[in-house]
């Protein structure tokens, strides 16, 4: 009996080194069936490569990031009571040549409910107990290939291209397939293990050819690498393509300058469904898809997307920079966990029901938008803000930008005050799924959406006194591409692509359904703590390895941030064309290194809702805020009228009279206080007549008393005669006295 791979004794401490992210090759369903490495590279495309399917015993993450991803990829596959599940893998029955035991190599699947934990965490079992109903290789919680092979012996192996190409018989020309027939309808998890078993950290030495793989990439110097392997759902003789996915994939070419060609289709929470091309050139590389990119890490407060890029340590390793296990923000902010699933084909309706993902895109709606300040109603006072509230129809992602000329609206204006944030009415948002069949699907329901708002805008400063606007928007299918430790994409890329959007009307971005954004400026954490060279400059110095670095002008360091940019250029190309990840010395911001290098890069792309708008009103909480104060003269004398917007502390109002136009001669023409009648939310219109004030050059002030006795001057006006059209109007500086 070949010995079984123990999920016990799976896990090892390990480095992730040189990940690089790449997105799968390019497939074409019309022309195979079945689904993968035949899929995802169906013929040779000149000057491209594979990617060989790893799984090893390192992990990625930890440290400062509360995110830990074991390296390597748990496929996912969707299957009925009956139908044959078809088996293939060049890494089966192979001798192993790093001092390791021969035949380590295995495919693995797990029957649904058996595997639990979060994405990249699960937990595995032991394939144990006798299946019901008996069938080789299986057991109760499970199925292995190597096992079948015992009873009949040469299944599961594919031996070279042709019969990876072919796929299992009795297609003409194809590999033996192991076949377990599945005893239950659900999701199953599939694992491939290369010939050195699946604790091995060593390296493969392969060669990511196509036209001409050599004998190496279907031998034992696949090490902890699968370069050929299969998975065919078989009902009645149909093939059923669209049933498999991942959360996330590890691969390796085997070196640098290997470029791949490379489609992949992810769906979104919502039913959004983005095409996903790359045209970088890796090494390893990690792929996912997620809601929050990376996040900022508040202590008592969910996890929120940060929209900026990740620097590993300068002072780490060289291992843990291009894992990015220790990180530059004292762990203010990290990773975020892979959450939507990745098809390599257009994804099987049946299995976006199973995960509770809707066949069509639910676009957002919010609802309700308003301001409550300090004083009541949507009036505050300097520095004491206020709450914004609002309801949003489903769970993600929203942005609240308060203009400070009530017709500027970019979050990055210095002089607005930006909100970004997660609605969410159940899992923590960027939480993976737990276990395998546990669907996460948005919440329908109305959302209640409050914002605190401390009455300061994204500099620090505080608002002034005035009346301004804040717009809310739901960012609804956002998705994000979390870029990690990639050195050089020197082509730009990848190209997302909304296929499926609402109505067919693309989002209003720069390339429209091809628009996505990204922001590789410097910024600070919650706390303050500086990330890169300066808040909103590079971040290395002098843009180190810069976009385009190799001698074309340099890329804008972040896109437009109310449009986004067109995905299909090069406007993010970045790093060096003979490739880059120098050995020695680590080093964050090498001139060599590549842009990417050490580096978590995000790109973000949504659809938006409607956007609404709520008023709001910061008055001085110490005065009166008048709207305006005229002199005009009529038959019954100058009449002198002033509108208040709110009034704090006001007792009452005298008028003051020169007839030099100097303050010093001016002279109280009021007998008695004018009541104030205003409040702290709003304020009221007054006049007051002097009848005895003749002809000649008149000056008037307003003389506000409040009721701790202070006073407070406005003005001076000056009458128009009557009816003279535009009273003088004025909104003056204070004058105390």
């Amino acid at each position: 009996m070949r010995r079984l791979f123990r999920s016990n004794s799976l896990w090892r401490s390990g480095l992730f080194v040189g990940l690089v992210l790449v997105i799968l090759p390019v497939l074409n369903a019309s022309l195979v069936s079945g689904e993968g490495s035949r899929t995802l590279f169906p013929a040779p495309i000149p000057g491209r490569f594979r990617a060989h399917l790893e799984w090893t015993a390192r992990t990625y993450g930890g440290g400062d990031s509360p995110v830990v991803l074991a390296r390597r990829t748990l496929l996912r596959l969707y299957a009925r009571q009956g139908e044959q599940i078809l088996l293939g893998s060049s890494g089966i029955d192979v001798s192993a040549v790093d001092g390791g035991n021969p035949n380590l190599g295995d495919i693995l699947v797990y029957n649904p409910g058996t595997v639990t934990g979060p994405i990249g965490q699960e937990t595995l079992p032991t394939l144990a107990g006798a299946a019901n109903p008996p069938q080789p290789g299986a057991f109760a919680n499970g199925f292995s290939c190597n096992v079948q092979r015992d009873a009949v012996p040469g299944v599961g192996r594919i031996n070279n291209r042709t019969e990876e190409l072919a796929g299992p018989l009795p297609n003409p020309g194809g590999y033996n397939p192991c076949t377990y027939v599945a005893p239950v309808t659900g999701i199953y998890l599939v694992a491939f293990i290369g010939p050195s078993g699946p604790n091995s950290i060593t390296t493969p030495f392969v060669s990511g050819g196509l036209d001409n793989p050599t004998p190496s990439d279907f031998g034992p110097y696949q090490y902890t690498s699968v370069t050929a392997w299969d998975v065919t759902v078989r009902d009645a003789g149909n093939e059923r393509p669209g049933r498999l996915f991942a959360y996330y994939y590890t691969a390796i070419t085997g070196g640098n300058g290997r470029p791949i060609a490379a489609t992949a289709y992810v769906v979104t929470d919502t039913g959004f469904v983005y095409r996903v091309q790359s045209r970088g050139d890796p090494f390893g590389f990690l792929f996912y898809a997620n809601q929050l990119g990376f996040q900022i890490n508040v202590p008592g407060q969910p996890p929120q997307p940060l929209y900026r890029a990740l620097l590993a340590d300068p002072n780490a390793s060289f291992d843990q920079q291009n894992g990015l296990i220790e990180l530059q923000g004292n762990g203010e902010v990290s990773l975020s966990a892979p959450r939507y699933p990745i098809f390599a084909n257009l994804p099987d309706p049946e299995v976006l029901t199973v995960l509770g993902i809707p066949l069509t895109p639910v676009p957002p709606l919010i609802s309700n938008l308003s301001f409550t300040g300090s004083r009541g109603g949507n009036t505050s006072g300097i520095g004491e803000g206020g709450t914004f509230s609002f309801t949003a129809s489903q769970s993600g992602n929203y942005q609240l930008v308060i203009s400070r000329d009530g017709a500027n609206f970019d979050p990055d204006n210095p002089q607005n005050r930006t909100f970004r944030g997660v609605a969410s009415s159940g899992a923590p948002a960027g939480a993976a799924r737990e276990g395998q069949d546990n669907a996460f699907s948005p919440a329908q329901t109305p959302i209640a959406v409050t914002i605190t708002w401390d009455g300061r805008d994204n500099a620090g400063q505080l608002f002034p006194a005035d009346d301004f606007r804040a717009q809310a928007v739901m960012r609804g299918g956002e998705i994000h591409f979390p870029f990690v430790d990639v050195e050089n994409n020197i082509d730009g890329g990848p190209i997302l692509e909304l296929t499926n959007p609402p109505d067919g009307a693309c989002p209003p971005w720069n390339g429209g359904c091809f628009g996505a954004f990204y922001d590789d400026r410097g910024y600070r954490t919650p706390s303050g703590i500086l990330v890169g060279q300066a808040e909103n400059g590079p971040l290395c110095p002098g843009n180190a390895a810069n976009p385009n670095g190799f001698g074309n002008p340099p890329n804008p360091l972040a896109s437009d941030p109310l449009l986004g940019y067109d995905t299909r250029t090069s406007q993010r190309a970045f790093g060096f064309p003979t490739g880059g990840n120098p050995a020695l010395p680590p080093g964050v911001c090498r001139e060599d290194g590549g842009h990417g290098d050490k580096k978590g890069l995000d790109l973000w792309t949504f659809y938006p809702s409607n956007t609404l708008t709520a008023l709001l009103r910061v008055i001085d909480p110490t005065a009166v805020t008048l709207r305006s104060l005229t002199a005009t003269r009529t038959s019954a004398g100058v009449v002198i009228a002033w509108e208040t917007g709110v009034e704090l502390g006001a007792e009452g109002f005298h008028i003051l009279r020169s007839n030099s136009g100097n303050l010093e001669d001016a002279v109280r023409v009021t007998g008695a206080a004018i009541p104030a009648r205003g409040s702290a939310t709003s304020g009221v219109t007054y006049s007051w007549t002097d009848p005895g004030s003749g002809e000649g050059s008149l000056t008037y002030w307003l003389e506000e008393r409040e009721i701790g006795g202070a006073r407070r001057l406005y003005g001076p006006v000056r009458p128009a005669p009557a009816p003279a059209a535009g009273a003088e109007r004025v909104y003056l500086p204070l004058i105390r006295r």
